[in-house]
């Protein structure tokens, strides 16, 4: 059989995966010669400006921040639950944090402009700054996601990798030389799991809760400085962060052949269909005080995203984000495969519709200094930089996976079967 060059461990389907990340290189490739004009001439080439201060960047870094937290969400209950037959989507859960959290990264060295401001959070360290938590927040998170990754997928590398000599010597390396797979090593990962996993679930609030204090603690800002923006950054983190994992399953059922049945899709998508309802009503008791307490600047912001520039946003997250995921899940007749992946997907963009009338209808309200209206308008580099990051994400997340989950051994070796126990 011809193989055809591929990310590592994609050899069940050779020609399909090399022109999938052969697309995702090319918008990538292209990111990067658009990033030269940020990086030379600053954030002058983007559609930011004074009073616009945080834009499509931000609202990403958001995004990512919350599929982080969900996806480690998800795997530590797997892990503290001791769900052997949802193992691989722990797996799958924590790859996806993973790549989620290092586009968080990406996101926010984008918006500095200049990479190398990131030494200022460092060198002129503020630690009554929100900033500054969420750089540690962040950086601690990070090591957290790569160490559950590593106890949870050590013993599957080596099994699917470690007889192959070709992949041998790489195996060694990712697993820093424990290449056991006796019954007390075995135990002592299990072991360090879920300790990793009791510590994942503060530490997955403590991620989304200073992201959202970013926004909430500043008192100029109406539409932020509210106390329920935490509890609601966690509940979307969670929605949109089960939401990916499902279609990280699926895609891994797709592209690695990996066999998880079924049911543990319907029961991710039942989870789903639970937590949903949890972030509407979040969001009524936000829009509900807001607009109850009549507060004129208030009112200004509440009116933008109800009925002005930001109203087309917002009902499509309602009607596409919450409403239809509630359809698909809850009809017996389209809670299958189709219907959870379609719910998922909708989910997954009405959190990113989310984040964006979140953030920047308190930054384009109307100004006395500016009658005219404030405006802000991505331009093609910001367009450009995000599809890359999200491109080199994608490859990220797809050489992890195909690295874990492919075929060993020329691809003779078949996968597992994970099913729900009886």
């Amino acid at each position: 059989m011809d193989h055809v060059a591929t990310l590592p461990g994609l050899e069940s389907r050779p020609r399909s995966n090399a022109w999938l990340a052969g697309g995702f290189v090319i918008v990538l490739a292209w990111a990067l010669y658009m990033y030269r004009a940020q990086f030379v001439s600053g954030l002058g080439v983007t559609g930011l400006n004074k009073p616009v201060f945080w834009g499509v960047y931000i609202a990403n870094f958001i995004f990512c921040v919350g599929l982080s937290a969900g996806g480690i969400a998800v795997s530590a209950l797997v892990h503290l639950l001791d769900k052997t037959e949802m193992k691989p989507v722990a797996i799958m859960a924590e790859v996806m944090a993973t790549s989620f959290l290092v586009l968080a990264a990406l996101f926010i060295l984008m918006d500095l402009g200049q990479p190398t401001r990131a030494l200022y959070v460092l060198l002129n360290a503020n630690f009554s700054s929100p900033l500054l938590w969420d750089v540690t927040v962040i950086s601690s998170y990070l090591v957290l996601c790569v160490a559950l990754l590593y106890f949870s997928a050590r013993g599957e590398l080596i099994r699917r990798r470690g007889a192959d000599a070709n992949w041998r010597w790489l195996v060694r390396i990712l697993t820093l030389g424990h290449m056991s797979l006796s019954p007390a090593a075995v135990k002592w990962d299990r072991r360090l799991l879920r300790t990793l996993a009791i510590i994942s679930i503060p530490g997955a609030v403590a991620l989304h809760s200073v992201t959202a204090w970013i926004l909430g603690l500043v008192k100029g800002q109406p539409g932020w400085n509210t106390p329920i923006l935490a509890p609601l950054f966690i509940s979307s983190a969670l929605v949109s962060g089960l939401a990916g994992v499902i279609l990280a399953v699926i895609v891994g059922r797709q592209l690695f052949r990996l066999e998880v049945a079924e049911e543990v899709i319907q029961s991710l998508g039942r989870y789903l269909l639970f937590l949903i309802p949890v972030l509407m009503y979040l969001l009524f008791s936000e829009f509900l005080t807001v607009g109850y307490s009549g507060t004129p600047v208030d009112l200004e912001v509440f009116g933008d995203i109800l009925g002005g520039r930001f109203s087309r946003i917002f009902w499509f997250d309602v009607i596409v984000g919450a409403v239809l995921p509630l359809v698909l899940l809850g009809l017996p007749w389209t809670r299958n495969l189709t219907g959870i992946a379609l719910a998922s997907l909708a989910v997954v963009v009405g959190v990113f519709a989310e984040r964006t009338y979140l953030l920047l209808p308190s930054l384009m309200r109307p100004a006395p200094f500016m009658p005219g209206g404030v405006y802000y308008t991505p331009s093609l580099v910001e367009w450009s930089l995000m599809a890359g990051a999200y491109s080199f994400g994608i490859l990220l997340f797809l050489a992890l996976m195909g690295l874990i989950f492919g075929n060993g051994a020329g691809g003779a070796a078949r996968a597992p079967s994970y099913r729900l126990a009886r």
